[in-house]
Order: C-alpha cells, then sequence, then structure tokens
C-alpha cells in the first residue's frame, strides 16, 4: 500500500508536476541539533504552568510556541528521503499471540500490554485503562503493517479510555465509536464533542495539570510539546498532552507524541518513582522537519533518564510509517543503545504487538 508521503507525491504528478522536479524545487534543510539543544534550554519552567490558549481559541506551547509549517511540510513531502538507502530496521514490528481474554478477569496480577502503535492497555486492580485506541487498518492514508494483538470486542465493559491528542493514528473514529457506548473517556480540552457525536455518554475534559480519581486510580493530565489538527477541527484548536496514572504505590506514565522539552525533567521531580514510562519514539526523521513535534534516540533516552522511571516501553514504532526513517528503525537503534549502556539495558522493554509486561 502506498505510504501518505507517495500519495502525496504522485498528486503532484497529477497535477502536473514530476516528482523529480518538485524535488528540486523543495531542497531540504540544514539542522543543528547542538543549536536546537541550546534553545530548548533557554526556555523556562515556570512556562509549563503558564496560559496556553490565545485570543483567537488556538492552544500553544507557551515555553516555545511552533511556528507555521505548511511551506516545510510541502518541502519534505518533496525532499529525497534522508535516510537513503540506509535500510536497516524496514521490517514491521513481530507480534505474539494474544487474544487479550485476561482483561476480563480481575483478579489478574497488574500488566500493560502492547495492543500496537500507541494503544496499550493498563490493567491493574480489576481496573482496564486503554490508550489512544486504533484498531483500524489505516490512520487517514498511512496504511498498518502489524494487525492489533486484538480488537476492541476484546476491552471489557467500563473500561477508562486516556486520549492524549487528535491525529489519526492516535484518534481513530472507528475504534471510538466501537468503544463509545462503554467505556469512559478522559480528553483533551476540546475533544470532547468528537466522543460524544461518536456515541459517548462519559466524557471528561482536562486541561493541562488536572486530575481525576476513578476507582482508585488518579489519572492526571499533563503538558507535551506538540500540536493538534485534523478534517473537520482547526489548527490547535483541541489541546494535545500527555497522562500519569497512579495506582496504589504503581505509576505508568503514557507520553502521546511529543517533542523533547523541560517537562519531562518536571515530570520526575513532582511525580518520583515512576514504573513505566510509555514514550514515543516514530517519525522523528527528517530531524530539520520532525524536531520540534517528535523525539529522537537520544532525546527519548534523555526524557526517559529526567522522568526516572524503572522501565522505558517505546510505543510507535514498527506498525505506521509515518517519517523517513525506517517502520521499525526506532526500537532497532534503542536496543542498540542499550547494548552499550548496562543503565539502559536494565530498563528497555521493547513490547511485540501482543506482549505484556508484569508490573511487579
Amino acid at each position: 500500500m502506498p505510504t501518505a508521503r507517495q500519495m502525496l507525491r504522485w498528486s503532484g504528478i497529477l497535477a502536473g508536476c514530476s516528482a523529480a522536479a518538485l524535488s528540486g524545487c523543495f531542497a531540504p534543510k540544514p539542522f543543528n541539533e547542538e543549536a536546537w539543544r541550546a534553545r530548548v534550554e533557554e526556555t523556562r519552567e515556570a512556562d509549563l504552568t503558564a496560559a496556553h490558549r490565545d485570543l483567537s481559541g488556538r492552544f500553544f506551547n507557551p515555553w516555545m510556541p511552533m511556528k507555521a509549517r505548511t511551506g516545510d511540510f510541502l518541502r519534505w513531502t518533496f525532499t529525497r528521503n534522508s535516510f537513503g538507502e540506509d535500510r536497516k530496521g524496514s521490517s514491521e514490528s513481530p507480534s505474539v499471540p494474544n487474544n487479550g481474554a485476561y482483561l476480563r478477569d480481575p483478579a489478574q496480577p497488574p500488566s500493560v500490554t502492547q495492543v500496537g502503535h500507541a494503544t496499550f492497555v493498563i490493567q491493574w486492580a480489576g481496573q482496564v485503562v486503554v490508550t489512544d485506541p486504533f484498531f483500524g487498518k489505516r490512520a487517514a492514508l498511512p496504511s498498518r503493517l502489524v494487525p492489533p494483538a486484538f480488537g476492541p470486542e476484546a476491552i471489557p465493559d467500563g473500561a477508562i479510555v486516556v486520549l492524549s491528542h487528535n491525529h489519526y493514528d492516535h484518534l481513530d473514529a472507528e475504534s471510538i465509536t466501537a468503544l463509545a457506548p462503554r467505556c469512559r473517556f478522559l480528553c483533551p480540552l476540546g475533544l470532547g464533542e468528537f466522543l460524544r457525536k461518536r456515541g459517548a455518554r462519559d466524557v471528561v475534559e482536562l486541561d493541562w495539570w488536572q486530575t481525576l480519581q476513578i476507582n482508585g486510580t488518579v489519572f492526571t493530565f499533563l503538558p507535551a510539546q506538540h500540536w493538534s489538527r485534523r478534517l473537520g477541527m482547526g489548527l490547535n484548536k483541541t489541546l494535545w498532552g500527555s497522562w500519569l496514572m497512579q495506582r496504589e504505590g504503581r505509576s505508568v506514565y503514557f507520553g502521546g507524541d511529543s517533542g523533547y522539552f523541560k517537562g519531562f525533567r518536571e515530570f520526575g521531580r513532582r511525580f518520583p518513582g515512576i514504573d513505566v514510562a510509555l514514550i514515543g519514539v516514530g517519525a522523528y526523521a527528517p530531524r530539520w522537519f520532525m524536531h520540534y513535534a517528535h523525539m529522537d534516540i537520544p532525546e527519548t533516552i534523555l526524557a526517559f533518564r529526567e522522568l526516572g522511571a524503572r522501565y522505558l516501553v517505546p510505543t510507535q514504532s514498527g506498525v505506521l510509517g509515518l517519517g523517513d526513517e525506517p517502520v521499525s528503525r526506532p526500537a532497532l537503534e534503542l536496543e542498540l543503545a542499550a547494548a552499550a549502556d548496562p543503565w539502559l539495558r536494565k530498563r528497555l522493554r521493547v513490547l511485540p504487538v501482543g506482549g505484556r509486561l508484569f508490573l511487579d
């Protein structure tokens, strides 16, 4: 199946301009990683709790607002892949059989299950929490390379769904419709209407730093360095973020999508002892285009260190091809980094689709 980038290239050809010609018009930009890190360090921690909605109703990241990217998107679309012939990690994510039947057993030990991409299921003390449910075959244009471990029918009634933002690989309309009548939804500001239109009856919208307790679990919605847009929703008209879930001395951080920012060290300071950090690692290349909203592997490792979590579980690798890098390259690079770093090797847990990590 064609990737989103290929579809855009073909649309340029159909419009009467060849991809080769467009490649000459949109030359790749250089990127200075050191200068970017210096800019991040210049941001203020105090802005993590600052106002983040302007008079027009658009949300923004107050520590470093994102600049308009339309021209950059076109440039990326019609330039040569930054990985060239280096296709190591081009195979999809491995998977293991898992029908999710244990999710209906309240006596099961606490665990985190990788369903696929950013969809994970946390099960503890009889409660089931689903992150960014995506059970569909495609995220707008990109096709899914690996089927989910199981479908929405495995999710028990009364499960809690947490959503990070409205991009298609994190907010799948068909999956929401399948879960809507029987689940409770926690979402960023502005997303409630989308959920209710698809049958959700129990929806709570949260702003950054707000908390909600449900049957013994404390859910805290935290900032992330990202943005929002999809058909029918204006640019940044809905909020984005990450989640911390705490229950009976255990905690799981779900990062959604985010570039590197000082929030990670602040989360680690405010919430010490996180057990599992689910951090997105995909779509980091090309760096000149992706650096603001997605972390590369060194930044992912730094964010994990600053969170102070016990385990790092990478998300968004091996299921959808969204960046220049080969689809499973992020997980591969993390494993290579862990092989050279005993500290990381003890903490990295790369789960296959269907894989389960027990919270002992």
